[in-house]
């Protein structure tokens, strides 16, 4: 019960703050209150151990009337985030070295990049799960009354395992590629892989899911 009482404080605080009214209320919770991992630029939090800087961290959420889908919806979304953000970064660096000005084609290199890199990815971890149980109700403004579960949850991978993704996803997709553009798809790997082995940002749509400890 006390949980329950805390979690629907929080929030009823965080809305007010926010300057907005929620349309529900939290029931349960899987802890007191929201980690401060749930968001982005946090998401390293999740992690207790000292070599934070050896990995990357990313979170995302869910929502779904089963407990376990949700945590399990929010856990693919957040290693589809590891897999964007990469192919986000070679997609830009690609596009610069080709020279090319033809942003639908470099919308497709970027998607066929996101989807080949997710499956050659291994060893991401789940370090955090967090649950809210959400009674939505219409009179708090929600479409329908219902209850469902919120979920957010936050994986990390090493900078050394999304390095050996790479270099392995590079021997295999330099020889689908046309002759004029292996060269700078090559380049663009290379200095991706690079980077994540020196533990820097990335730039691009989610250029804020790297963190890797060191602003702590």
């Amino acid at each position: 019960m006390k949980k329950i009482i805390s979690a629907t404080i929080l929030t009823l605080t965080l809305s007010a703050c926010a300057g907005f009214k929620p349309d529900y209320i939290v029931r349960d919770a899987s802890e007191n209150s929201r980690p401060s991992w749930t968001v982005q630029k946090n998401a390293y939090k999740s992690d207790d151990s000292a070599n934070k800087k050896k990995f990357r961290y990313y979170v995302n959420d869910a929502e779904n009337p089963d407990q376990r889908l949700c945590l399990k919806s929010a856990e693919a979304r957040a290693t589809q985030k590891v897999a964007s953000e990469i192919a986000q970064e070679i997609a830009s660096q690609f596009s610069e070295k080709a020279n090319s000005h033809d942003d639908e084609a470099t919308r497709k290199v970027k998607e066929d990049l996101e989807q080949n890199i997710k499956v050659s990815l291994h060893g991401v971890a789940v370090q955090g799960k967090y649950w809210e149980k959400r009674q939505y109700s219409r009179e708090l403004g929600a479409e329908k009354d219902k209850t469902a579960y919120k979920c957010d949850v936050a994986v990390r991978i090493s900078n050394e395992a999304l390095a050996e993704a790479l270099e392995a996803y590079k021997t295999k997709t330099l020889n689908s590629l046309k002759e004029s553009d292996k060269k700078p798809m090559k380049e663009a790997i290379d200095s991706t892989i690079g980077l994540i082995k020196a533990g820097s940002p990335l730039a691009g749509a989610v250029a804020d899911a790297v963190v890797n400890g060191a602003a702590e």
